[in-house]
């Protein structure tokens, strides 16, 4: 459950940073490009015990700033973009923690508030929705440079994902409302059947 709490926030902060809800500058300080030198010398820097005090000063500088990023989002975000937020961050979990009781034992996916409902401009319920590939067929899915799955991911405007080595390398995860998922259901059904 750790490992999805990460995926969690991973999502959170990478889906407000897309959103344009916070902007993040890069900082460049002199531990870092020596850190950087010695991964590039030893790939395997990381994985030495303990932590040397230029390790532990790298990786402290590292999160330093996430409460900083975490009150300026949290400044950003309206009722809707955190109920947004939360629906996708429980979803992108449920793709790459894959359990064998179908997620029975995970809370439900939060509905829409009340008072979004009452706006008139009501968001679509999300949904995910996973679909195994037969063997020999994720090449038609994905295409030469992944030419195909960017074109459904632009004509359904659902997020696709496709397990590989973050996930099961036999299932694409899809994502978003639920005419948008559908619609990218059918069509990858089709790929796999070769149309």
């Amino acid at each position: 459950m750790l490992l999805c709490s990460l995926v969690f926030w991973y999502w959170f902060l990478f889906i407000s940073v897309t959103l344009g809800l916070i902007v993040v500058e890069g900082i460049s300080y002199v531990e870092k490009k020596e850190v950087r030198t010695l991964l590039r010398e030893d790939p395997k820097f990381w994985t030495y015990r303990p932590f040397s005090e230029l390790m532990v000063r790298a990786a402290a500088d590292d999160v330093r700033f996430l409460p900083y990023i975490y009150h300026r989002m949290m400044e950003k975000l309206n009722e809707r973009s955190l109920w947004q937020l939360a629906v996708r961050g429980a979803l992108y979990c449920q793709c790459f923690c894959i359990t064998e009781n179908e997620y029975a034992d995970w809370p439900s996916i939060p509905r829409i508030p009340d008072n979004l409902a009452v706006e008139g401009n009501v968001p679509e319920q999300e949904i995910l929705s996973v679909l195994d590939v037969p063997p020999g067929k994720m090449g038609c899915i994905i295409g030469k440079k992944g030419a195909s799955i960017l074109s459904i991911k632009e004509s359904c405007g659902a997020e696709i994902l496709i397990g590989g080595a973050k996930g099961p390398p036999d299932k694409v995860f899809i994502v978003g409302p639920v005419r948008q998922v559908r619609k990218a259901e059918a069509i990858l059904r089709g790929r796999m059947l070769g149309y």
